[in-house]
């Protein structure tokens, strides 16, 4: 009887002990659980936190125009920020969530300028989580390596997109206040503009209007780097014209010509920049030759120089970037790939 008392009570002791032991370890196990379960949660929180700083430089006004878009177009510009700007945006205290105390976005740019890497970190519980974005920072339109970008070039999924920026273009493309680079050519409400090569070199622009045979005004360039504006008022599309006085010349230009109407080329032409013909046609002498530098963008009409072998059009992203940072929404920046690390 003893014997089976004793027996019984190691028994007991044993049941209690692997009681205890299965406890602890489900205790162990849970607390485990616990940990890795907030570690995650933290670990996403502080991606959260990373990758909402990158989206508010991006879509925030006064982080993107005050402090990106600046940084961006003088980059494009001079493919340098200092001494103006560095190679921080610093987001304000106020924008930050509690407890994360990085307010740096790191910036950096690809060498052919076309792309730009935004990189941050932030903390949240003690988790570290860094957010890097490859960004694409052109406009589509400008970037799809087609020399000609019309209706009958780009896909159908994307012409009304094509179309709709066209339209913001009329509206707000402006002469920029002040560069030393370009001279501003604003035409409105003229019937042509001509812009003629003279015998001296030089070249001149002459407007005209209400049918009169001499120029309304006349304007000299210093050099051959324009940005035109060319505006017809009151439903009458405007011609511009270029040539050059003594009918042999080559006329050479760079930069920007935006015509809301008809282009006509007299004499062989260079031309280094952007091209846009929004509701308008080109029309070039039989006897010319014109070579094109950059792209042309057009609303209609464009199968007439597409199957002219009078023009020679060159993709070139150098000349478009050049230019194109002086047009409205060139700078298109988008998200291609966001890592987490």
């Amino acid at each position: 009887m003893l014997n089976n008392q004793g027996f019984i009570s190691i028994i007991v002791l044993l049941v209690m002990t692997i009681i205890i032991i299965s406890a602890a370890v489900l205790a162990y196990t849970w607390n485990l659980e616990y940990l890795i379960l907030n570690s995650s949660k933290n670990a996403i929180q502080a991606s959260y936190l990373a990758e909402s700083k990158i989206y508010m430089v991006l879509n925030k006004e006064e982080y993107f125009y005050l402090k990106l878009l600046p940084r961006i177009e003088r980059y494009l510009k001079y493919g340098r920020l200092t001494p103006i700007y560095d190679y921080k945006i610093q987001i304000d205290k106020k924008d930050l969530i509690e407890g994360d105390q990085n307010k740096n976005i790191e910036i950096s740019f690809s060498n052919d300028k076309r792309f730009m890497e935004l990189k941050t970190h932030s903390t949240y519980d003690g988790i570290k989580k860094q957010a890097i974005a490859k960004t694409k920072l052109l406009n589509q339109f400008f970037d799809m390596g087609l020399p000609i970008v019309s209706k009958e070039s780009i896909e159908t999924n994307k012409l009304k997109d094509y179309y709709n920026y066209l339209d913001y273009l009329q509206k707000e493309i402006n002469i920029p206040a002040y560069d030393d680079d370009l001279i501003g050519i604003e035409a409105k409400d003229y019937e042509n503009i001509k812009i003629i090569k003279g015998i001296d070199e030089k070249i001149n622009i002459e407007y005209f209007r209400n049918n009169l045979e001499r120029p309304i005004k006349t304007q000299v360039l210093n050099g051959n780097k324009a940005f035109l504006i060319a505006k017809g008022e009151n439903l009458n599309p405007p011609i511009v014209s270029i040539l050059s006085e003594n009918g042999i010349d080559k006329v050479v230009l760079n930069g920007i010509l935006y015509i809301e109407g008809d282009l006509e080329i007299h004499n062989d032409v260079n031309f280094n920049g952007i091209l846009i013909i929004n509701d308008g046609e080109l029309f070039i002498n039989p006897l010319a030759e014109v070579k094109i530098e950059g792209i042309v963008l057009m609303k209609d009409h464009a199968e007439s120089i597409e199957n002219s072998d009078r023009i020679e059009i060159n993709f070139n992203i150098k000349e478009i970037i050049k230019y194109g940072v002086y047009l409205p929404k060139f700078i298109d920046p988008k998200i291609e790939i966001m890592k987490i690390n």
